[in-house]
């Protein structure tokens, strides 16, 4: 018995581990049941389903407030859920919402049941990620790293999204003399000397958020 309950603390004791980190990475996980209704969702899907941003629970089922978001939405629990084969398949999606240029990206993969258990279906576990939060976190840690200004991270930021000078002089409001020598100091803070250098790192950045 007692073997039992200090296996149900560990295993909360990982769960709340795992919430944190997705947390972290602006990442929420919910699990949807093979009825399609929503069974679990931690703390930072909630936050996202409050502000009522292109996601919503209704009737228990998760929705994208957008038509074409939600048909696709549907169709991908649905598949999970009925799924046939061993693989464990992976669909990602995006719901887009009005306030904000950056979408959800949405993570959809089965959680594999045994022959016995999955008469019904699987259940779903769904990762959303906020790449509002997730463009900040990144850059948070870059700017932090390499001690770069407020502007000159923003260089860096549309640098990388593979913008020319002159893109990032307008805008930034800013004479692209003003963006070179943004460019200038940055090179020196980040150790590097070319352009591609500067986006490379800055990539990695991105990657490994």
């Amino acid at each position: 018995m007692l073997g039992m309950h200090l296996n149900a603390n560990q295993q909360l004791w990982q769960a709340k581990l795992l919430e944190q980190g997705l947390e972290q990475l602006g990442q929420a996980m919910l699990i949807v049941s093979c009825r399609g209704e929503v069974v679990f969702s931690t703390k930072a899907t909630e936050a996202i389903l409050a502000a009522d941003r292109g996601l919503r629970i209704e009737g228990g089922k998760l929705i994208a407030d957008l038509v074409p978001d939600n048909q696709r939405l549907q169709h991908a629990v649905e598949s999970a859920i009925t799924e046939k084969s061993a693989s464990s398949n992976v669909l990602n999606l995006y719901v887009h919402r009005n306030d904000y240029i950056r979408p959800l990206s949405l993570t959809i993969s089965k959680m594999a049941k045994s022959e016995a258990e999955r008469r019904r279906g699987h259940h779903v576990l769904i990762l959303i990620k906020d790449l509002n939060l997730n463009q900040e976190f990144w850059a948070d840690r870059l700017r932090e790293e390499y001690r770069l200004s407020p502007r000159e991270m923003q260089c860096v930021s549309l640098l990388s999204e593979g913008r020319e000078l002159k893109d990032v002089a307008e805008l930034m409001s800013i004479g692209i003399e003003t963006v070179r020598q943004y460019v200038k100091n940055i090179y020196k803070k980040m150790g590097v000397h070319k352009q591609h250098e500067l986006v490379s790192l800055a990539l990695e950045y991105r990657r490994n958020r």
